[in-house]
């Protein structure tokens, strides 16, 4: 009797290590799964990075761009202001000329 008390009492525990194992599999299951999503929302987040890195080296440089467009702008109104100042000194200086000529024109008339 005590053989089959034994015997009944191994079976009763053999079942209840295999709940155990079961539920501790379940549980690897359960934290593989985690960790499977984890390691995606990473991967994930790394890649929003990048598209955020790639947006802002993409707004600096059309930053730099606009700057050097308005450099350009200032430089070239600059050149066009000092080739205007130069025909109006040259207009100045041709009409001075022409007023010698007429002056010198007029004084071999008389």
């Amino acid at each position: 009797m005590a053989t089959e008390q034994n015997s009944g009492s191994d079976s009763s525990n053999v079942e209840e290590l295999r709940a155990e194992v079961e539920s501790q599999r379940e549980i690897i299951r359960g934290l593989e799964r985690i960790l499977r999503l984890n390691e995606e929302e990473l991967a994930n987040s790394g890649e929003i990075i990048e598209m955020y890195e790639k947006i802002s080296e993409y707004s600096r440089q059309e930053m730099i761009n606009a700057k050097e467009s308005m450099e350009a702008r200032e430089e070239a109104s600059e050149l066009g202001r000092g080739e205007l100042l130069g025909a109006f000194d040259r207009i100045k200086e041709l009409e001075a000329a022409n007023a010698r000529l007429r002056a010198e024109r007029t004084g071999s008339d008389s």
